[in-house]
């Protein structure tokens, strides 16, 4: 039987080592290493024009997050393990039929229980991620923490009006402030109940909560409550009905 060729996509050093080192400790007759990456770009590369069964990924890559990634490539050929810092994408990962999603440090008798699922090839449901996608999902913190490059705050999520992405990080709108942060907004996306909040172009995610107005024309636009306007994108629209009469 031939080796599962097996693709690393992690930016930290330390992390892509301790991996390589317990796949060949474990799994040297059943699993080759193919490569190893830091980023989406370079992963999209390799993957183009290389045979890969399984892929272990970070969440937050040094060219932004790895379902960037996973929209571009045919994602549904490769078995998926995420390993990772950040509990609150077990949602989205699952969304990606995800085989485990493990949360650093990596406990190694629950790595090799994941990686043994792909080589027996009995996907199972992991009953601990279920639990807490539903908690995720309709028990949600009734806060979020904005972090910069000087500070933590903490925001409430019923005083979010909108995020903004400007380029170089974002800009969280709350009551009759404007708190800067240094994380992508794909980040604010993954972190947010999807029951209240929705992102309606790449550059923006707005709070139901805050739209008095929806303008269902050709150009599908919103009025917030404080008037400002917003266009959402073509692509999204029909998302958006459905996301604004489903909850």
């Amino acid at each position: 039987m031939r080796k599962q060729k097996a693709y690393i996509v992690e930016d930290e050093l330390n992390n892509r080592d301790m991996l390589i080192n317990l796949i060949q400790e474990n799994f040297s007759n059943s699993i080759e290493i193919v490569g190893t990456s830091e980023s989406n770009k370079e992963a999209a590369h390799f993957l183009a024009s290389n045979q890969v069964d399984m892929l272990f990924l970070d969440i937050e890559v040094s060219d932004g997050i790895i379902f960037e990634l996973l929209n571009e490539i045919e994602y549904i050929k490769y078995k998926l393990i995420f390993i990772t810092g950040y509990s609150q994408h077990a949602i989205k990962a699952i969304k990606y039929a995800a085989v485990d999603y493990l949360l650093k440090p990596v406990d190694n008798n629950e790595f090799i229980a994941a990686v043994n699922k792909v080589l027996i090839d009995r996907i199972q449901k992991n009953p601990i991620l279920e639990d807490l996608i539903k908690r995720k999902q309709f028990n949600f913190d009734d806060y979020i923490l904005v972090n910069s490059e000087e500070f933590e705050e903490k925001i409430f999520i019923v005083d979010v009006i909108y995020i903004e992405s400007d380029g170089f990080g974002t800009k969280v709108f709350h009551k009759d402030q404007i708190t800067n942060s240094s994380k992508p907004i794909g980040i604010f996306e993954d972190i947010l109940p999807e029951i209240l909040f929705f992102r309606c172009h790449k550059s923006l995610i707005i709070s139901r909560n805050y739209i008095k107005q929806v303008d269902k024309g050709r150009n599908l636009s919103l009025t917030l409550r404080n008037e400002m306007e917003i266009q959402v994108s073509v692509r999204k629209k029909d998302e958006f009905l459905d996301w604004f009469k489903l909850f």
